[in-house]
């Protein structure tokens, strides 16, 4: 009885799991440097929308994830707005390969993160006198793709042989 209880234990051990332990704001920044004036401007902005990431371990294989997406509106040379987010989300990862954790850390852990991201975003605007931004879709998956491409550049040149 009690070495079937530790052969449970043990199997239940290696399975992959992956837990979303906390999701938070690190950091959030607006900015509206001609305002008010802005507000009179015929409003036909430019915007950029960049999205970038990073990844730390923590202890106990728990990782925090950082998913910044910044925002800025131009109108003509006149920056309209600058909005910055920095949404976090602490994982737990267990049971996987280092190629299967690096694709949880980099595709489900920012696809999970994004939605909270976007709302960060839009709050932002809309509280700074701005329309939302409704930012769509990211294929993290695609993304991470290209990153391992980029780092590995001797694939790229085997697979167009």
């Amino acid at each position: 009885m009690a070495e079937e209880e530790q052969a449970t234990s043990q199997t239940d051990a290696e399975k992959p799991s992956l837990q979303s332990k906390k999701i938070y704001i690190k950091d959030a920044s607006f900015e509206s440097p001609n305002a008010p004036a802005i507000f009179t401007a015929d409003w036909e902005p430019a915007l950029t929308v960049d999205v970038d990431h990073e990844i730390s371990a923590l202890p106990d294989n728990t990782y925090d994830v950082v998913l910044t997406i910044t925002a800025r509106a131009m109108v003509e040379d006149t920056t309209a707005f600058l909005a910055e987010v920095h949404q976090g989300g602490i994982f737990l990862i267990t049971g996987h390969t280092e190629d299967q954790l690096q694709r949880r850390l980099n595709v489900y852990c920012l696809r999970t993160l994004y939605p909270y991201a976007c709302a960060a975003v839009d709050s932002l605007l809309v509280k700074g006198g701005f329309p939302p931004i409704h930012l769509g879709p990211i294929n993290f998956d695609a993304r991470y793709q290209q990153l391992l491409e980029q780092d590995n550049p001797q694939n790229n040149e085997d697979n167009t042989e």
